[in-house]
């Protein structure tokens, strides 16, 4: 069976541009995987009439949502939103979604899970960002500062697409947040070592992974 990923990148600000430019990992490891298709909707397109159109059209396994977001909602584009609860989270049914996006697995996440969405990675408080605030998809690749907040985050979403269980694919990404805030706290540079480390260690502690632990792409 065809193993399909639907993704979205708003990609309309500073963070969400970060957040695209790591994503670029994301896609050359899904070429790699045996049967996989990735659709990707980003800037404009990620939109709630494209979002739900690729939904009923190519009927993804695996959701992955890059942008702002709330309690009960993620966002697209200059957040337009694209699932809000209780309006049409529905859509989310008997998938693995993984929210790159503040707060959503506050309310939105665990209401998913209780109309049968298989799993529900993300953070049920602030998503937590620092960067040196580069400009090109090649200089935000090379941001040091932004890497040791989105390496972790993104081996989430990198080992859900390779398969893993949605437990294992938390873990790995607990066990990078833990090894990268280590190296944070050793550092001589009190920036580094304080407001740094503290965002990095409250990334860590507001991750979930919800649902069927065992479930996977």
């Amino acid at each position: 069976m065809t193993r399909i990923i639907l993704a979205t990148n708003a990609s309309h600000d500073m963070a969400t541009e970060y957040l695209e430019s790591w994503f670029q990992k994301t896609v050359d490891i899904a070429k790699q995987q045996k049967d996989t298709i990735i659709f990707e909707l980003s800037k404009t397109h990620a939109n709630k009439i494209e979002f739900e159109e690729l939904i009923e059209k190519e009927k993804p396994q695996l959701i992955i949502f890059n942008g702002h977001g709330g309690s009960d909602v993620v966002c697209g584009y200059e957040y337009n939103i694209l699932v809000k609860c209780p309006e049409n989270h529905a859509v989310l049914k008997g998938k693995i979604v993984h929210a790159l996006s503040c707060d959503s697995g506050k309310t939105l996440g665990p209401e998913c899970i209780k109309i049968g969405t298989l799993a529900y990675l993300g953070y049920n408080d602030e998503f937590k960002l620092t960067t040196f605030g580069k400009n090109t998809n090649e200089e935000q690749l090379a941001d040091d500062i932004a890497g040791f907040f989105l390496d972790p985050a993104f081996e989430a979403i990198n080992s859900l697409v390779e398969g893993k269980t949605a437990k294992e694919s938390f873990d790995r990404s607990q066990k990078m947040h833990k090894e990268n805030l280590m190296i944070l706290l050793a550092s001589p540079d009190p920036t580094y070592n304080t407001s740094v480390a503290s965002r990095l260690f409250h990334n860590l502690c507001h991750q979930v992974c919800l649902g069927d632990q065992s479930a996977s792409f």
